[in-house]
């Protein structure tokens, strides 16, 4: 009888995680799919925190090109913060995200604390016309949720 009972509850486990996992990708598509069919934006001067957005062609790759986005210096504190970062370019992989598989994060006002997104991009072409797009979900003090949407300026 213990070890019905032992194998149930494996197989329950099992179920549990494989679940969760379902419940975070589905998550990430979802906001990747608003994210893309997004036709208004966040103007830069709007944001409660700074944005500091880079790419480069890898030194050690010449066929990679690496991106990233730092999000830091909030005017306010930002709590649960969800944060995903697209871009127009075809690619199979997952873009960067943080708060959607792991756990969301917290920036602080008046704190050194940021968030760094982090991709590459497997190509030698020319990534001058490649766009990319931020999606940011904070909740405030008072308990509003803040949903940001926002064309990354580049150069």
């Amino acid at each position: 009888m213990k070890r019905y009972l032992f194998i149930i509850a494996g197989l329950l486990f099992l179920v549990g995680c494989s679940t969760k996992e379902e419940n975070e990708k589905y998550a990430y598509l979802e906001y990747k799919n608003d994210l893309e069919s997004q036709d208004v934006y966040d103007e830069e001067d709007s944001l409660d925190f700074d944005t500091y957005f880079n790419i480069i062609r890898n030194k050690d790759d010449n066929e990679k090109v690496d991106y990233s986005i730092v999000i830091d210096k909030p005017e306010i504190n930002m709590y649960n913060v969800k944060a995903l970062l697209v871009h127009d370019y075809m690619n199979e992989d997952a873009f960067p995200s943080v708060g959607i598989f792991d756990d969301p994060v917290t920036l602080r006002k008046d704190s050194a604390d940021k968030i760094k997104l982090n991709g590459t991009i497997n190509t030698t072409a020319d990534t001058g016309n490649i766009n990319f797009k931020l999606y940011l979900e904070y909740t405030e003090d008072n308990g509003e949720e803040n949903k940001i949407y926002y064309e990354v300026k580049r150069g």
